[in-house]
C-alpha cells in the first residue's frame, strides 16, 4: 500500500520547521512515564533520530523491504532488554501525539489524513509492541 500522502505531510510537517519541537512538547506532557524516559536525553540527536524513525516507519508500512534490518534494530532498542525500553501502552500515547501534531503542523492538513498517518505508523509499532 502506498502512503505518497503520508510522506508528503511529513514533508510538509518538516518544513514547517517546529514539527519535531511540538511533537515532544506535547509528547513529553501526554503522560509522566514519557517525561521520566527523557530526563537524559541528548536532544539534538533525538530529534534526529525521530526524523528518520517516522520515514522509515512509512517506508516499513509500505511494504519496502530495505528498511525491515532498521525497524528490527529500533525494536530491540525499545524492547524489554533494550536500550531504552519502551512500555508497549505509551505507543498509543506516542501515535496520538504524532497524529495531533501533524493536524497541528502541516499547512495542507485534511482530515482523512489522520487515518492515512496512522495506517502508516501502526505496523512499526506492531513490530515495536510484539518484539517488547
Amino acid at each position: 500500500m502506498s502512503y505518497s500522502d503520508v510522506h508528503q505531510s511529513y514533508g510538509r510537517c518538516r518544513r514547517a520547521g517546529n514539527f519535531v519541537d511540538r511533537f515532544y512538547e506535547r509528547f513529553l506532557a501526554a503522560d509522566e512515564r514519557v517525561a521520566q524516559a527523557f530526563t537524559t536525553t541528548n536532544w539534538s540527536q533525538q530529534k534526529r533520530a525521530l526524523g528518520q524513525a517516522i520515514s522509515t516507519a512509512i517506508s516499513y508500512a509500505e511494504g519496502e523491504s530495505f528498511v525491515a534490518p532498521t525497524m528490527e534494530k529500533m525494536a530491540e532498542v525499545h524492547s524489554r532488554h533494550g536500550r531504552v525500553p519502551v512500555a508497549p501502552e505509551l505507543y498509543g500515547v506516542w501515535l496520538n501525539c504524532m497524529v495531533e501534531t501533524a493536524r497541528e503542523v502541516d499547512p495542507r492538513w485534511e482530515e482523512s489524513l489522520a487515518q492515512r498517518w496512522r495506517g502508516a505508523l501502526s505496523p512499526a509499532i506492531d513490530l515495536f509492541i510484539e518484539r517488547y
